[in-house]
């Protein structure tokens, strides 16, 4: 391991660009994950904050590519052959060529992230990624990841009531058909959420079933060159996606945090992350935003026990892994030691 640095650019370099082939400028932070762990509202944090310059959004995308760029996940979706030669990283470096461009900070101290959280599913294609810009290596060890892990049960059923808010709206807005009644046959809901023969949102005991249980095994990066190919693998397998990063990345280049740290004690989690980045303590004073809190009064707020004892079969050895595999392999500094071990949420007894 080397000694850990905050410095993250040499002297009048921004973005590391005197490193990288035709000067190009990939982000030099990147928030990892995990989805539906507070990715969002620490990104906007860093932004509005901390001065962190964000993915510049492109013609006909929708505004939150600011905050998510979708370069790994998006070759890995539309069924073709991946490319992550230099062409198309330049392509994700054009993005934040702007953060170099009219800054009254020295070129040095600027910050470019990149806050995808479905990043966390491809660490070889962000290696191949930045070796293509620079094949000596020297740009990759200078990028920064962040990860926010979050108890898996709860950020299971947190990304389930996203969904089904998102699947309940279209339902709502969708056209009336001859009879007056809404026409679900339009609606174009994920199928992890949507039931199309009952033509309604599943339960999350049915997402559950349909989802959770059968995607629960470790199931390694495809060759980022080879055919796309999505992994169809729990976001809540910590360990297992970390060792993948580790083997890639520096340890002391990672900072892993804590969901349960950022609600119970605010101001030790954002020292962290400002420490990590070398970002001027004050900003610590200012508190983040909720973002997402999303509630049509269907929210799903617990879980019935007899399903959490099917994830707790799951995750509980899974997350002593992750305990295991964070006490083994020490990060930066200012990482929480030990990591704080994820509290169980309350479940309903189901009636009868």
């Amino acid at each position: 391991s080397t000694q850990y640095s905050n410095q993250l650019s040499s002297p009048g370099g921004c973005l590391n660009q005197h490193l990288a082939k035709d000067n190009a400028t990939l982000p030099n932070v990147l928030l990892i994950g995990v989805q539906k762990a507070g990715t969002s509202a620490l990104s906007n944090w860093l932004k509005e904050v901390g001065g962190v310059c964000m993915s510049k959004v492109q013609p006909g995308e929708p505004s939150y590519y600011e905050k998510e760029a979708h370069y790994f996940d998006y070759f890995n979706t539309i069924g073709k052959k991946r490319k992550y030669d230099f062409d198309h990283s330049k392509i994700y470096a054009r993005r934040f060529a702007h953060c170099c461009t009219g800054q009254s900070k020295t070129k040095s101290e600027i910050l470019a992230m990149d806050a995808t959280p479905a990043t966390v599913l491809f660490p070889k294609s962000v290696r191949i990624t930045f070796d293509s810009v620079d094949p000596t290596g020297e740009l990759a060890k200078r990028a920064k990841f962040m990860i926010i892990l979050r108890e898996p049960i709860s950020r299971e059923l947190s990304f389930y009531n996203h969904y089904a808010y998102e699947c309940r709206k279209k339902v709502q807005s969708a056209h009336m058909d001859t009879s007056g009644h809404n026409d679900t046959k339009s609606i174009k809901c994920s199928a992890k959420l949507w039931d199309s023969k009952m033509r309604r949102v599943k339960t999350f005991s049915e997402f559950m079933e349909d989802n959770t249980l059968i995607n629960s095994r470790f199931a390694p990066e495809p060759d980022p060159l080879g055919r796309s190919s999505w992994r169809n693998m729990n976001r809540g397998l910590y360990a297992d996606f970390l060792r993948e990063w580790f083997e890639l990345f520096d340890r002391e280049q990672i900072l892993v945090l804590s969901q349960e740290e950022l609600v119970s004690d605010e101001g030790s989690f954002l020292n962290r992350v400002h420490s990590f980045l070398g970002l001027d303590s004050s900003i610590g004073n200012f508190h983040l935003k909720q973002v997402n809190a999303k509630d049509d009064g269907n929210k799903v707020k617990e879980v019935l026990c007899s399903d959490q004892e099917k994830l707790d079969q799951i995750f509980d050895p899974l997350n002593e892994d992750l305990y295991r595999l964070l006490e083994e392999n020490s990060g930066p500094p200012m990482e929480q030691r030990p990591f704080q071990k994820f509290v169980k949420r309350n479940c309903t007894v189901e009636d009868g």
